[in-house]
C-alpha cells in the first residue's frame, strides 16, 4: 500500500507563490530528466520560469551579443524559459506566455496540478509527462511585484518579477520567429551568424538580492554575459521604466520602458 499522502483538491493560484525548483520530469516513453535547472518564480497570477541544460557552457569569455559564434548560438538555443500570466481553465492550469525563448508550440501549456504531501506534482493535459516541484525555503509571505513592461519604440515585451529576495526578468527579442519549429532548428538554418545571434538575443534571468536593502544580482540567465552581474532599474517615473543594458557590441545602453500593467508596488 503506497500511504504516501495525496491531495487532489483544487489548489488556489495565489498559494502557488513563491520560488520552485524541478526535480523531476518523466515522459510517457519513459525517458526521465533530473539534472536540467529549472527556476519557477510565481506570483500572485504571474510567473517566470528559466529552465537550463546541465551540458550548457559557461561561456567565460563572451562579454555581450556580438561575441557569440554560430556554435555558441548553437549552445543556447537548448534553453527553454517563458513568462506570462497562470490561471485556471476547468480542472486544469494554463501558463498562458507573454514571452518565450522557444517559438511559440501549436499545443497550450495546460497541466492538472495536486500535492503528493510537500511536493508540487504537475501532469500534462495535452502532452504526456510529469513534473515534481519543490517550493524553496525562505519563502516570505511579502506581496509580490509584477511589472509588465513595453517598448513603445520596437514593440517588444518584457516582464519583472520580485517575490521575496528573488527575482526574475524576461525581455523577448525583435525578430519574429519562426513557426513548428525549435529554437535550435531556427538557429540551424539561420541565414548568417547574425541572424543566428539575433534569434537567442531572449533575455531570461533569474537572481537574488543576498540581504534587505542589497542589491539585485544575477544568478543566472539565458544570456550568459549577465550571469554575476546587477540588475538595476529606476520605477521613479510615472509612466516610464529605465534598466540599464549591454548593448549587441558591449556597450552600455539603457532601456527605456513603457509601464503597461503594475501589480504589488504599493
Amino acid at each position: 500500500m503506497d500511504c504516501r499522502e495525496i491531495t487532489r483538491a483544487k489548489i488556489a493560484i495565489p498559494s502557488l507563490v513563491g520560488l520552485w525548483r524541478r526535480s523531476l520530469i518523466e515522459w510517457d516513453d519513459g525517458k526521465r530528466d533530473e539534472s536540467t535547472k529549472v527556476f519557477w518564480l510565481q506570483g500572485r497570477n504571474h510567473f517566470i520560469d528559466l529552465r537550463q541544460p546541465a551540458s550548457l557552457p559557461r561561456f567565460p569569455d563572451r562579454k555581450c551579443r556580438d561575441d557569440l559564434t554560430y556554435q555558441d548560438c548553437l549552445a543556447l538555443s537548448c534553453q527553454e524559459g517563458f513568462a506570462g500570466h497562470l490561471q485556471t481553465n476547468g480542472d486544469a492550469y494554463e501558463w498562458v506566455r507573454m514571452v518565450d525563448y522557444q517559438p511559440v508550440q501549436s499545443l497550450p501549456d495546460v497541466g492538472f496540478l495536486h500535492w503528493q504531501n510537500a511536493t508540487l506534482i504537475e501532469t500534462g493535459k495535452d502532452l504526456p509527462y510529469t513534473e515534481h516541484w519543490h517550493r524553496e525555503k525562505g519563502f516570505t509571505s511579502s506581496i509580490p511585484l509584477h511589472l509588465q513592461l513595453e517598448d513603445r519604440a520596437n514593440g517588444c515585451q518584457a516582464v519583472f518579477l520580485m517575490v521575496g529576495r528573488d527575482f526574475m526578468f524576461a525581455r523577448n527579442r525583435t525578430i519574429p520567429m519562426p513557426a513548428g519549429m525549435t529554437l535550435h532548428e531556427a538557429v540551424s538554418q539561420a541565414s548568417n551568424e547574425e541572424h543566428a545571434r539575433q534569434l537567442v538575443d531572449c533575455e531570461i534571468s533569474f537572481g537574488k538580492i543576498a540581504k534587505a536593502g542589497g542589491p539585485l544580482i544575477i544568478h543566472n540567465s539565458t544570456l550568459p554575459w549577465k550571469t554575476g552581474t546587477l540588475f538595476q532599474f529606476d520605477l521613479s517615473g510615472e509612466t516610464i521604466v529605465t534598466i540599464p543594458d549591454i548593448a549587441p557590441n558591449g556597450k552600455n545602453l539603457t532601456r527605456r520602458w513603457h509601464r503597461v500593467h503594475t501589480e504589488g508596488n504599493d
